[in-house]
């Protein structure tokens, strides 16, 4: 049995749980249960799943809860079956139906054939039944009392989709789809089954990857919540410099921590050594001299500039500390 920790042991531990989410919660409850089950008071998560979809759920705690706008960009790899001939309200199961096509069994060479017509950059318009804010308010909640409003189209991409299995006889077919973030697969899955002149909507949906974060690396939210490993939660939680781990990292000399705080500019005097390139104004990992991960800033300067630079002039300028000094 797993017993809350307290805040005071807590609130020091900065890092992420890569949560295989269980269906029939949302995001915000496991964010919910991770706070109370075990006790820590600054929680959020990174890319939301509908309720009734499993799969990749990155459960940031501490100060790495400012993390999870930096990997909200990655790109995404679902599997999601389809049901043709019924169109819901909400574009999956959960959904009242409110159209139907009968037919006898799917045209797999018609389907497999038209699925690269959706693959490259599109523009998508956010379903009614989703998270996206309308003037302040979630879309869903106005759709849940009968008001649609106009929504904004906005571009996504397609990088690939493919037809991974269909039944010789039946309605479903399953498919895995790696596309860029605010991609709503719900709407993917009407447009196919609208392609096909049946419609169709959701019936299963799992998040396989999120950037480099692979479910197979993922722990179920009853094993973290149990804890039932020689460490527990510690076992599972990923440290920011692991969540970081494919950003360049400037490592600075360990007597000038106390200066890295929130605003504060990283002058080149106080770097211990670099790895990896990087231009002017982008995100870099700032860590102390053995590659623990305090911070993130914005570049001043492109890595390449570096050795001619001199000594008292600003590299970057820390824009969030995501781990204890």
């Amino acid at each position: 049995m797993n017993r809350v920790a307290s805040p005071s042991l807590t609130e020091k531990i900065s890092g992420m749980f890569l949560v295989d989410k269980p269906s029939g919660l949302t995001s915000h409850d496991v964010v919910a249960r991770v706070r109370k089950e075990l006790g820590f008071t600054r929680v959020g998560h990174g890319g939301t799943l509908d309720p009734m979809a499993t799969g990749v759920l990155p459960v940031f705690v501490g100060k790495s809860t400012r993390l999870s706008e930096l990997i909200h960009g990655y790109d995404k790899t679902y599997r999601f079956d389809v049901l043709f001939g019924i169109r819901t309200d909400t574009g999956d199961a959960e959904g009242r139906p409110i159209s139907f096509k009968e037919f006898d069994r799917l045209d797999s060479v018609r389907l497999e054939s038209l699925l690269s017509e959706f693959t490259g950059v599109r523009f998508q318009k956010p379903p009614m039944y989703s998270a996206v804010k309308k003037n302040g308010t979630p879309l869903y909640r106005l759709a849940r009392k009968g008001i649609e409003v106009e929504r904004e189209s906005r571009r996504i991409e397609i990088h690939s989709l493919e037809l991974t299995g269909y039944p010789a006889e039946g309605k479903i077919a399953s498919f895995r789809m790696r596309c860029s973030k605010g991609t709503f697969v719900r709407t993917i899955a009407e447009e196919i089954g609208e392609a096909m002149g049946l419609g169709g909507h959701v019936v299963s949906l799992r998040r396989e990857e999120f950037g480099r974060f692979r479910i197979q690396d993922a722990v179920s939210l009853p094993d973290l919540i149990s804890g039932e490993t020689e460490n527990g939660f510690h076992s599972y939680l990923w440290s920011p410099a692991e969540i970081l781990e494919s950003l360049p990292e400037i490592r600075i000399l360990d007597v000038h921590l106390p200066d890295i705080h929130r605003g504060a500019l990283l002058l080149a005097f106080q770097i211990y050594r670099t790895s990896g390139l990087f231009n002017l104004s982008e995100i870099v990992r700032i860590s102390d001299r053995k590659g623990k991960c305090i911070a993130v800033g914005k570049a001043s300067v492109s890595s390449s500039e570096l050795d001619r630079l001199p000594k008292g002039l600003p590299v970057a300028r820390i824009d969030k500390l995501v781990d204890g000094l």
